[in-house]
């Protein structure tokens, strides 16, 4: 005969099986084929013209999807390394899809046919190959060499605006600087007085070739200030401060920064009545293209030179002169200045006998909110004695170019000598999280006395409480496999209208964020970048500046979205707009522009496909 006991614990080992069978059952997935594809666009690129190569993995969420390598290509410099990374996850006809977009910025370097060889993704350790792509390069277009104002549909623009009355001047600090050195690009709006802008907006893309950027801060709503030039008053805005830092030697081009705008001319006077101004009409102005020259560093650089060009002050501490045998010691070295400190690579350190170096973890506050880029860099080296008695601790040496100067300048520094107490031989080492060096295994007889206790408990398996805690998991796979079945019969599952409305509130979290605390700058930047990003991914373009008002209204016609919606849209943007470039003229309130900016999001989701949607068949 069986007693309690025993028929309690059958019982409990059969619920936790039919629990791992329903827990086996409920979670499983059909299989999902992996398909990953490749794209270059345009396919038809002038030289200097930005490349986009789009790597697509659907059918596997990102934490399966080792990030691929850029592969090779002829003709075609990379702009970066590592690519941009944006998961996909939708849910249709109560699937859930999931997949993973990769991509990377190109530039043609010569004329001809352009190559992209095959890209090789590994998902769950399966290999998938992509087809080799191929671009055709045309001649570089003539990038303006003065400012341009234009109508962006190459219609003649308003005869009473010309070039002296709206423009945008480029001024870089210097036109011939040496490698790696900083020269500062700053981009500002001159328009007369008299003249009056709306609608305001950057139109297709900005890049510096050749050169490492780094953005300086700029005000978000700029206040207009008035400055003469020219012989003539103007109002001026700063819409574009940058650091570049060439990286090669030779003749270097910026491309020209453009904006699209509606102006509103001069006063023109009528035949039979008072003067007039004219209507508010649709431009595109450009600065002009800025060519920089890179000059090579002079030769007899030092052993310690690794690329530093700049100004730079050095500081150098140890965390302490003595310590025993297998303590840690801090050595840190602060470069402080103006430079490229982004690329500083750390200095290398000779390890001194019986003394362990690490490397170093590095630390960068850079400063963007002056007319250069500056900051610090701080390197922070861990040293382990192994030994006792005297031990000369490495020369820290930092070398770099001053272009002022025109000369290499080396800091050395000598720390100082450290005493170590103790005895005690080279032993395994390991490391922390934190990097710090730590023993293996600690001596037995360093233990302290043992403690004894008590073997005569009462056995888990005499215990009560130890079958209930059995029972726990079959209840929680109970309880979760009625929640499964609950949730998905008819009429329980949230409808599209309201998974639309949250998808909109969190795409709108941050704008709500800074206007809670009351940041109107913040508020109105952020709802417009929402808006244009939301733009830029339904209707497959690159990104958020790249949907000018002209491609966006052809987008928006071709999807069949009523005009009343692309009103309402339009005049979210101009609100945005014109707390950006006429700050103080705002006439409705954030609350207003937040709940327009939810109804426009709202009704056009949709109205545009989703980029995972599969495309419409002809």
């Amino acid at each position: 005969m069986w007693t309690a006991q025993s028929m309690l614990v059958r019982i409990a080992m059969s619920a936790v099986v039919m629990g791992a069978v329903c827990v086996e059952g409920g979670q499983a997935q059909p299989n999902r084929t992996v398909r990953v594809t490749a794209e270059a666009d345009p396919t038809d690129a002038a030289v200097g013209e930005t490349v986009h190569l789009t790597v697509r993995v659907d059918g596997a969420p990102a934490t399966v999807v080792r990030t691929p390598e850029l592969p090779s290509t002829t003709h075609l410099e990379p702009q970066q390394r590592t690519p941009q990374t944006r998961q996909i996850r939708a849910s249709r006809g109560g699937r859930l899809r999931q997949g993973v977009v990769f991509s990377w910025r190109l530039r043609p370097r010569q004329q001809g046919a352009a190559r992209i060889q095959p890209l090789t993704v590994v998902v769950r350790g399966k290999q998938y190959t992509t087809a080799p792509l191929r671009v055709r390069v045309s001649p570089r277009t003539g990038a303006p060499d003065a400012p341009t104002l234009t109508r962006p549909d190459g219609a003649s623009s308003d005869p009473s605006l010309d070039v002296r009355d709206l423009f945008i001047r480029a001024r870089a600090t210097d036109d011939r600087v040496y490698q790696n050195e900083q020269v500062i690009v700053e981009y500002s709006l001159f328009y007369r007085p008299r003249i009056r802008l709306r609608r305001s907006r950057v139109a297709g893309s900005w890049d510096a070739p050749g050169f490492w950027r780094e953005e300086l801060d700029v005000a978000a709503r700029p206040t207009p200030q008035r400055r003469r030039t020219d012989g003539q008053t103007y109002e001026t805005v700063v819409l574009k401060r940058v650091a570049l830092f060439p990286t090669r030697p030779g003749t270097l081009r910026v491309d020209p920064l453009r904006i699209e705008t509606e102006a509103q001319g001069r006063m023109r006077m009528q035949e039979d009545g008072p003067s007039l101004r004219g209507r508010f009409e649709p431009v595109q102005i450009a600065s002009k293209g800025l060519s920089l020259t890179a000059r090579s560093l002079p030769e007899g650089a030092p052993p310690a030179f690794d690329g530093a060009v700049g100004q730079f002050v050095v500081r150098t501490t140890a965390e302490a002169d003595s310590a025993s045998v297998g303590e840690a010691v801090t050595l840190t070295m602060q470069v402080e200045g103006t430079g490229n400190l982004a690329t500083l690579p750390p200095p290398s350190v000779e390890s001194p006998p019986d003394v362990e170096v690490y490397e170093p973890t590095v630390e960068t506050d850079i400063e963007r909110d002056g007319s250069r880029i500056r900051g610090t860099k701080t390197f922070a080296y861990t040293l382990v004695p192994r030994s006792g008695g005297r031990h000369d601790l490495p020369t820290l040496a930092f070398s770099y170019f001053d272009p002022d100067a025109k000369r290499y300048k080396t800091h050395r520094a000598e720390p100082p000598t450290l005493y170590v107490s103790g005895q005690g031989g080279p032993r395994a080492v390991g490391r922390t999280s934190d990097g710090l060096p730590v023993d293996d295994v600690a001596d037995a007889r360093e233990a302290s006395e043992a403690q004894w206790v008590r073997t005569d408990r009462r056995p888990l398996y005499r215990s009560a409480w130890t079958y209930l805690a059995l029972l726990v998991p079959a209840l929680i796979v109970g309880a979760g496999v009625a929640y499964r079945r609950w949730r998905d019969r008819p009429g329980s599952s949230p409808d599209e209208t309201t998974l639309a409305l949250d998808e909109d509130r969190d795409r709108l979290q941050e704008a709500r964020r800074h206007l809670r605390r009351g940041s109107d700058a913040s508020f109105y930047d952020a709802v417009g970048r929402t808006l244009r990003a939301f733009l830029a991914e339904r209707l497959g373009r690159a990104g958020p500046n790249d949907v000018p008002r002209t491609v966006l209204d052809r987008h928006l016609i071709r999807h069949d979205v009523p005009a009343d919606l692309r009103n309402a849209l339009y005049d979210v943007l101009d609100r945005c707009d014109e707390a950006r470039y006429a700050p103080g003229s705002a006439s409705v309130s954030p609350e207003d522009v937040l709940a327009n900016a939810h109804a426009v999001l709202r009704r056009l989701g949709p109205q545009l496909p989703r980029p995972d949607d599969p495309a419409p068949r002809p």
